[in-house]
C-alpha cells in the first residue's frame, strides 16, 4: 500500500471514529496522570539497562537511519542509532564506521579514537581491520 492510499485510509478512519458517540464521550474526559516512578525519582531508565536481542534486520535499519541523520547533520540522533545498531548486532562494521565518522564530524576525536580502538580490540579477524587502524593512526597524528 503506497503512502497516499494509507494516508487516505487513516483520514477516513479518523473521521468515522470522531463521529461515533463512544468517541465523543471519551474525548471529553480528562486524561489521567501517569507517573513513571523510576524516571521521576532520577533512576536510570529500565529500557536502557535491558540488552536488546540479536537482530541483524533491526541493526541494519538503525544503521540506515543513523546514516540519514548523519547526512542531515543531526549528530546526536545519528550516534543514538549507531549505538542501537551495535546493541542489536555487536561487531557490525558499518555501525562502528558511522559512529566514528560522526564523532569526527563533531570534532570529538578522542571519542572517535575510542570507537576505532574498541573495534580493533573486539574484531581482530575483521577484513576491515586495516581501515580502522589507518583511521586511528590518522586521528592520533592530529
Amino acid at each position: 500500500m503506497n503512502f497516499r492510499k494509507w494516508a487516505s485510509v487513516m483520514i477516513i478512519l479518523a473521521l468515522t471514529c470522531a463521529c461515533t458517540p463512544a468517541f465523543s464521550q471519551v474525548r471529553h474526559q480528562k486524561p489521567a496522570l501517569i507517573r513513571d516512578t523510576d524516571k521521576a525519582e532520577g533512576k536510570e531508565e529500565a529500557e536502557a539497562s535491558k540488552e536488546k536481542e540479536f537482530s541483524p534486520i533491526l541493526a541494519e535499519q538503525s544503521v540506515k537511519i543513523g546514516d540519514y541523520y548523519l547526512k542531515k547533520k543531526n549528530f546526536d540522533a545519528a550516534i543514538e542509532r549507531y549505538i542501537e545498531a551495535l546493541q542489536y548486532q555487536p561487531g557490525r562494521v558499518d555501525a562502528y564506521e558511522g559512529l566514528g565518522k560522526t564523532y569526527e564530524k563533531m570534532g570529538e576525536t578522542l571519542k572517535a579514537q575510542e570507537i576505532y580502538r574498541d573495534f580493533i580490540k573486539k574484531n581482530p579477524d575483521s577484513p576491515k581491520l586495516a581501515d580502522f587502524r589507518a583511521k586511528l593512526a590518522k586521528l592520533e597524528k592530529k
